[in-house]
């Protein structure tokens, strides 16, 4: 079950993208806070760094993700430095520290991100066993992918070396408004953390056109519910104010690109629910979710 419902999730409820990055060239050596981050010549034992140090920013990100860029500005992002490891076996790996704005900006990228099984680094880890390891800390989402497997200690060993050097996030906060979602029923994986349109898409169509004026300022997450025999997902958005939110619940019940099975507003927060879940229980998540606004 764990191996299919990964491959649910890379192919329908997130951007696969985010799982299979291809770590291509750049050029240059980003800020020493943040290339200091990645493991030296002889921080890691049994591993060599192949080449120097590249790093990416707003001008150039492009080049490294496959025109996938426009995803990783939804989430704040300011710069991502990488570097190429080798063992003594040949075997490549490649480690990637990206900073965004805040954060729940790098909580975000971590839960569009993570499909595997849970670690225990940073503020939260999740793992592909033997290829790949992944967690968010800080303002920090890092990522070590090996070409070939490799033993899990040493993906973790990896991971651990980095999150040594990066700042700790005070009390591992995540946002407040993932606290918010009702703990019966929900599928703790699915949860995704986001900000705009872009991020969700994959998962609920609202038509590609911010139907719902998302931006920076706004913060949604995403949750699965099980429920009886079916599932649905529940939407919550922040937004600033509640004009926002009243023009957003206005925004879904006129539509017709995604039909929500229940709908709801209280103050500046908006909550939908979407999928083949039963009217009652579609009421019964939006007043949880709304009724201690």
């Amino acid at each position: 079950m764990k191996c299919k419902a990964f491959w649910f999730r890379v192919c329908l409820q997130g951007p696969a993208w985010l799982l299979f990055l291809m770590f291509l060239g750049g050029c240059g050596s980003g800020p020493a806070s943040l290339v200091g981050s990645l493991p030296g010549d002889s921080d890691l034992p049994g591993w060599t760094p192949v080449g120097e140090v590249r790093t990416y920013d707003e001008e150039n990100l492009f080049d490294l993700v496959n025109g996938q860029a426009d995803a990783y500005f939804a989430y704040g992002f300011e710069q991502v430095v990488t570097r190429r490891y080798e063992n003594a076996d040949g075997v490549e790996l490649d480690v990637q520290v990206w900073q965004l704005a805040r954060p729940a900006d790098a909580y975000g990228l971590f839960t569009a991100s993570r499909g595997g099984t849970a670690v225990a680094v940073g503020d939260g880890g999740d793992a592909d066993p033997g290829r790949r390891i992944v967690f968010w800390q800080n303002r920090y989402y890092v990522q070590a992918f090996a070409r070939r497997p490799v033993a899990d200690a040493q993906l973790q060993e990896v991971a651990q070396t980095v999150a040594v050097a990066l700042p700790e996030t005070p009390s591992g906060e995540i946002p407040d408004l993932v606290a918010r979602l009702p703990a019966d029923g929900l599928l703790p994986d699915s949860v995704l953390f986001f900000h705009q349109e872009i991020s969700i898409q994959d998962i609920i169509w609202l038509g590609g056109e911010n139907l719902l004026g998302l931006g920076p300022e706004t913060d949604g997450v995403l949750a699965q519910y099980q429920r009886e025999d079916s599932r649905g997902w529940l939407l919550l958005v922040q937004y600033p104010d509640a004009a926002g939110a009243s023009a957003g619940l206005a925004a879904l019940q006129s539509t017709e690109s995604a039909v929500p099975a229940d709908v709801g507003v209280q103050g500046a927060l908006l909550a939908a629910i979407f999928g083949e879940i039963g009217e009652s229980a579609a009421g019964s998540l939006i007043s949880q979710v709304l009724g201690d606004q």
